[in-house]
């Protein structure tokens, strides 16, 4: 028994697929013979420079919309007691307060610090909270809470 042929079309996608494969292989073993060890550490300095970059951000847009910062309470989060590093704030907005232009803002104001915005909305109590989010850590939290007395 004699094997079949290979067709033209199908030599030249197995020779692509080797030829990839074997580039990924390169690839893979070229990064660290090449200095490549992965992202670098934040040293205090960059974090606290960040943070502080986010906290104007947030303060300024507060301005922007009206909201008294004065009204807000702010404390630090803890988990069994620790701290967590995170910030959170309860922010007295009134019933036309725009949550989803707040958060667009809010977006685009702290993007350049490598920090984003994932929001949560609670129907039942017509509240929102937008964690601000920056390596994977949220750092701050801000509940946007509709003042009955606005």
């Amino acid at each position: 028994m004699t094997p079949l042929p290979i067709s033209s079309p199908l030599r030249r996608r197995l020779v692509i697929a080797a030829g990839l494969a074997l580039c990924a292989i390169l690839l893979t073993a070229a990064g660290p013979i090449m200095g490549g060890r992965g992202p670098r550490p934040e040293t205090p300095g960059a974090r606290k420079a960040a943070e502080a970059g986010i906290a104007r951000a947030i303060d300024s847009l507060c301005r922007v919309y009206a909201i008294d910062a004065r009204l807000a309470r702010s404390w630090s989060a803890t988990a069994a007691g620790e701290p967590t590093g995170r910030i959170e704030e309860k922010i007295p907005v009134d019933h036309g307060f725009r949550s989803l232009e707040f958060n667009h803002a809010l977006a685009a104001g702290i993007a350049p610090f490598g920090a984003g915005v994932v929001a949560t909305e609670r129907s039942k109590e017509n509240s929102v909270t937008m964690h601000v989010v920056r390596g994977g850590a949220t750092i701050r939290s801000l509940w946007f809470v509709p003042d009955a007395g606005r």
